[in-house]
């Protein structure tokens, strides 16, 4: 028997469901920027769940710039979740979350077996490039130099290179804008361009040791960040939809 309109049920934590509530209470102007959130005592009181469940989804909002978590103050609600949704589908090809996952999913495929063979076969002169590559991405997070988002395309069409294999480096090439846009889309995000910059750290650190295994593990890690901060946003915002 046909049944053409339903669809296959995603499994979601109870973590992404409080996420996904707290998101809601914002989006709907129950919470507005500025105003701070009850207690987590008084949250995991109403929500029934426990601290450590409550943390994961605030962390969560914090990390793709809906609310801040401020250490012995409290959880402030910065802005609404439409005004981040919008300002990353504002502007490029990369509109909707399908394509933001295509872009994602061929980066992951494609960049973390690059890393391994990089880690294998890159010489010296390969090694002084990418250590240039990461001391200007550090002065641009001061606000110095060039803009992050360019330097970061840079540091992995470097990496590409450093594989020796010319046809995964060509691979990349032809979608150098996209990529650019990709990175500079994830790094609207207030959490991601520190974090990104640690991972491109740990990535350098396992190519200099010369570890494939450490060097596919770190790249993964780090294009994995970016897919988490979409994947929730487009989350939030279908359950908006829904709502």
């Amino acid at each position: 028997m046909s049944m053409p309109n339903l669809k296959p049920v995603s499994r979601v934590t109870l973590g992404e469901q409080v996420t996904a509530q707290l998101a809601g209470q914002i989006s709907e102007g129950r919470w507005r920027p500025g105003d701070k959130l009850p207690s987590e005592g008084d949250l995991c009181a109403t929500l029934g769940i426990g601290r450590s469940t409550l943390r994961e989804a605030l962390k969560s909002l914090a990390f793709v710039g809906l609310v801040q978590m401020r250490p012995g103050e409290g959880t402030y609600v910065l802005q609404r979740t439409h005004l981040v949704v919008d300002r990353l589908r504002a502007s490029g090809v990369l509109k909707t979350e399908k394509e933001l996952q295509d872009v994602g999913e061929a980066r992951l495929i494609l960049e973390t077996e690059i890393a391994a063979l990089a880690a294998e076969r890159l010489d010296p002169a390969d090694l002084e490039k990418l250590e240039g590559i990461l001391e200007q991405m550090k002065r641009s997070l001061g606000g110095e130099g060039r803009e992050y988002a360019i330097l970061d395309v840079e540091f992995h069409l470097a990496v590409a290179k450093c594989s020796k294999n010319q046809v995964l480096h060509e691979l990349l090439m032809p979608i150098r804008g996209v990529l650019q846009e990709f990175i500079a889309k994830s790094q609207e995000l207030p959490g991601i361009t520190h974090e990104a910059h640690e991972h491109h750290t740990k990535i350098l650190a396992a190519l200099r040791q010369r570890n494939p295994e450490k060097a596919r593990r770190a790249m993964r890690a780090h294009l994995q960040t970016c897919e988490k901060a979409f994947t929730l946003l487009g989350r939030i915002s279908a359950t908006e939809t829904l709502s």
